[in-house]
């Protein structure tokens, strides 16, 4: 017997807007995962007026992500949020015009293309290690995150813009400081049910401006930078993903600037905070299990010749192993937020065209159903290929929609690990409690700083 959505259980409200001070704190994973075991895999929320659907049944999150983009899309003011930003690329975009840049950043991102690429990332490695040097010699307490948005970002803009920004090498990292303030204020406004910023700019708000000022001014120069290349270069194949876009100009007039800047900025943002947070989760997690971390040491040595790892990339089980792990316990993207195209069932319940569905992509990482010993961090359960199942992991999503980066990003994070574990180890600053999550549209850890040894 079917159910209406007002039949669902549902946490206490606090206040008038209902769940939406809960919805505001960076923590709302957990809070979602508190509230699953008191009421359930199905439960609704209210944000002021309109009432949500809570999926955290991993059957139905798979259902539902293989049938977008037909049946499904991300809630509409996601796409309204970043318009208004100029932002709107292939990550928020919908319909024809998220068809269209899905093709351009795919055939940036095949295999071929990152073979050819490779080299780049070899170089920015190489920096990135030199750069591990200088801060095991200063013996200083750093941000581990921050140093490898500085090698992500490297990475990305070079792939994407076909500029060498070394920001490993720079004792300022301008870009990912700008980017710093972009994503938490995007969160914040896709998830507000009223555009308060219209009438109100907050200092949050003046920094999001800003930085975004900053970095678009940035990209403008770079598309006429590259533009001038294709005049005076007759280029017919693309070498990065501005190029792409600007030779997709000539056969597509309704592809504008504004277009190219927006893709562009999607990249950048997907491309080096997603990557860098998980590298940092990772190291986060090897540094409280010493035996993991020896024997990822012991595999590194086997592929250590003083160089970054070569292409294709060796075979590092252990490696690959703690990466699954890693994104495991504390996936980058806990959640999605979705809503039906039309009236549709989702389980045993009706749901109306718009509703708001909250997907819990993490709901199945420590459900003993799945994974056995589910808190604890053992890489091994991927080895034995015991304890384990894939299919109740998204790190990258699902369907048709699934992130187009994550074999570049999967590279990445096995060539930094390769080059930090090859010669270095991390000694942790703080209690391991806390280190804290922070969700805000990618979960990152806050408060874990180091000191970097030669081991």
């Amino acid at each position: 017997m079917m159910r209406k959505l007002s039949q669902l259980p549902s946490p206490p409200e606090k206040g008038l807007l209902g769940h939406v001070y809960y919805l505001k704190k960076g923590n709302i994973h957990r809070q979602m995962m508190e509230w699953q075991r008191r009421y359930g895999s199905l439960y609704r929320l209210r944000a002021g007026l309109k009432k949500a659907l809570v999926i955290a049944d991993v059957d139905l999150i798979r259902e539902i992500l293989k049938a977008r983009p037909h049946d499904f899309r991300r809630i509409s003011n996601i796409e309204a949020v970043f318009e208004e930003a100029g932002m709107n690329g292939v990550f928020s975009s919908e319909g024809e015009n998220w068809k269209f840049r899905r093709r351009i950043v795919e055939g940036a991102l095949q295999p071929g293309q990152l073979e050819r690429f490779h080299p780049h990332m070899q170089n920015i490695t190489r920096r990135f290690s030199e750069r591990l040097t200088t801060l095991a010699l200063a013996a200083q307490g750093v941000s581990i995150t921050d140093e490898f948005r500085r090698y992500t970002a490297d990475i990305t803009t070079m792939l994407a813009f076909g500029k060498d920004m070394n920001l490993t090498g720079s004792s300022e990292n301008p870009v990912s400081s700008a980017l710093q303030s972009v994503f938490p204020v995007l969160h914040r406004r896709c998830r507000s049910p009223f555009p308060l910023w219209r009438l109100y700019r907050s200092k949050e708000d003046k920094a999001f401006d800003e930085g975004l000022d900053r970095i678009k001014v940035t990209l403008a120069e770079l598309i006429e930078e590259q533009r001038r290349i294709i005049i005076s270069g007759d280029v017919t194949t693309p070498e990065n993903f501005l190029q792409a876009m600007v030779l997709q100009q000539k056969d597509h007039q309704m592809l504008t600037d504004r277009d190219i800047v927006a893709n562009a900025l999607t990249l950048l943002l997907a491309g080096e905070d997603t990557t860098a947070n998980t590298l940092a989760w990772t190291v986060y997690l090897l540094s409280r299990h010493p035996e993991a971390e020896q024997k990822l040491i012991q595999e590194i040595d086997q592929h250590n010749d003083g160089d970054p790892l070569p292409w294709p990339l060796p075979s590092l089980p252990w490696m690959n192993a703690v990466i699954k792990e890693s994104m495991r316990l504390k996936p980058v993207a806990p959640q999605i937020y979705l809503e039906p195209m039309n009236d549709t069932c989702i389980g045993d319940v009706a749901i109306s065209k718009g509703t708001p569905l909250f997907l819990a992509l993490h709901a199945g990482a420590l459900d003993e159903a799945y994974f056995s010993d589910a808190q604890s961090f053992d890489p091994s359960r991927w080895t034995n290929r015991e304890g384990a199942s894939m299919n109740a992991l998204f790190p990258f999503g699902g369907g048709a929609r699934m992130c187009p980066g994550r074999s570049l990003a999967l590279t990445e994070i096995k060539m930094a690990l390769h080059a930090l574990y090859s010669n270095f180890k991390l000694i942790p600053l703080q209690d391991p409690n806390s280190v804290r999550e922070r969700f805000a549209f990618t979960m990152a850890p806050l408060n874990f700083r180091a000191t970097i040894i030669r081991r």
